[in-house]
């Protein structure tokens, strides 16, 4: 049976359409959240194993491992620095978005757990002498830092540390440019995803407890920027400070983007063609 020439031409047309969808999932809406980040990390035993993070202008790889984190330079992957970590494991690592320089958390592991120093520590590729580092002490044994929210700009860093894992609590700590350290108290300890606007001190998190995504201000004003109906969750906030969050459907998967604002009005909604994980959902900043 032959097919004319204008069913042939719909069926080309639908393919191409569905085909440039999957295209903008994969480019674009779905990219990681750097162009150069590794997103998926083995964390299967409390600690990163074998990832490589490549920075920003791809100069620099880093290899985190058992007891170590390797630096090499690109192209040539020629090792330039070695971090040994001793009876400490890697818990967290990312290049900054914009320099040459990575966040490293670390906590201990064995005998070495007194005090269970939680160490966040500023990482230089080419340089061996002292770095910053924030150092929280006094924590549940086996706490860690799970993740980091920080802005090049505001010189501002909030620290997502894990302090129990049945069930999962947390605690959220600043840090500033003066290296002030400051816990910062929820009215629960249920805090999924956190994220930072660009070029303000605000905090921007998930409270799971009720399913709504809100904003800390640095004076210490709070508000829920979330739509009232629905369960919503934090996905990303990029580098013009427009907040992504996914509403989840009755399955708990992601089926709708919503852009916001910081004062929680909506800027844009966009339905995702197939329902997807939260912990797999990421949006491109490419913007930034």
């Amino acid at each position: 049976m032959k097919i004319s020439r204008k069913i042939l031409a719909v069926i080309v047309i639908g393919i191409m359409l569905q085909a440039s969808v999957y295209i903008y999932l994969d480019q674009v809406l779905l990219a990681p959240s750097s162009s150069f980040q590794v997103t998926e990390a083995d964390q299967s035993q409390g600690h990163i194993t074998g990832k490589a993070y490549y920075s920003f202008d791809r100069r620099f790889m880093a290899i985190t491992k058992e007891n170590s984190v390797e630096i090499y330079s690109l192209p040539g992957k020629m090792l330039v620095r070695t971090i040994t970590l001793e009876n400490r494991r890697v818990s967290y690592f990312k290049w900054l978005d914009d320099r040459n320089l990575a966040l490293l958390g670390t906590y201990p592991t064995g005998s070495s757990t007194t005090n269970n120093q939680v160490i966040l520590a500023q990482i230089n590729p080419l340089t061996e002498g002292h770095e910053l580092s924030t150092k929280l002490t006094n924590l549940p044994k086996d706490s860690k830092i799970t993740e980091v929210a920080f802005s090049t700009a505001t010189n501002v860093i909030y620290m997502q540390v894990q302090v129990s894992a049945n069930p999962d609590r947390y605690r959220i700590y600043r840090t500033d440019a003066n290296q002030e350290l400051a816990r910062i108290y929820f009215n629960n300890n249920n805090v999924g995803r956190i994220g930072v606007l660009y070029d303000q001190d605000s905090l921007i998190f998930d409270n799971l407890d009720d399913n709504t995504v809100m904003v800390r201000h640095g004076n210490g004003s709070w508000k829920t920027i979330s739509p009232a109906k629905g369960k919503y969750r934090l996905v990303n906030v990029d580098g013009k400070n427009v907040i992504h969050i996914a509403k989840l459907n009755a399955n708990g998967l992601a089926d709708e983007i919503v852009l916001l604002n910081v004062t929680g009005n909506v800027l844009e909604k966009r339905t995702l063609p197939t329902p997807m994980d939260i912990a797999q959902l990421r949006i491109s900043t490419l913007n930034k």
